[in-house]
């Protein structure tokens, strides 16, 4: 049985869901816990803290729920902006 995942749009200054600058996810593990992840410029998920510092208000950013299906279309627009960044 696959983690169950909640998807955050990282979202700062005048940046809304459709353009933000990032885009992090919780795995709620199987074995109770959780891993929280963002989405590196290689397209890799690799481990993060922003999503247990913006729940305690710590960071200048704010982490907004989207759909799994909205994530895989963010997923898509970083993966063609990053490659025509190199």
């Amino acid at each position: 049985m696959p983690d169950d995942v909640t998807y955050y749009a990282v979202v700062s200054g005048n940046r809304t869901t459709q353009n933000p600058s990032g885009l992090a996810r919780r795995r709620h593990l199987q074995t109770g816990g959780f891993e929280d992840e963002a989405l590196s410029k290689d397209l890799t998920w690799k481990h993060t803290s922003a999503v247990v510092e913006s729940n305690r208000d710590a960071m200048d950013f704010e982490l907004v729920e989207v759909s799994e299906a909205e994530a895989q279309g963010l997923i898509e627009r970083f993966r063609e902006k990053w490659s025509r960044e190199g």
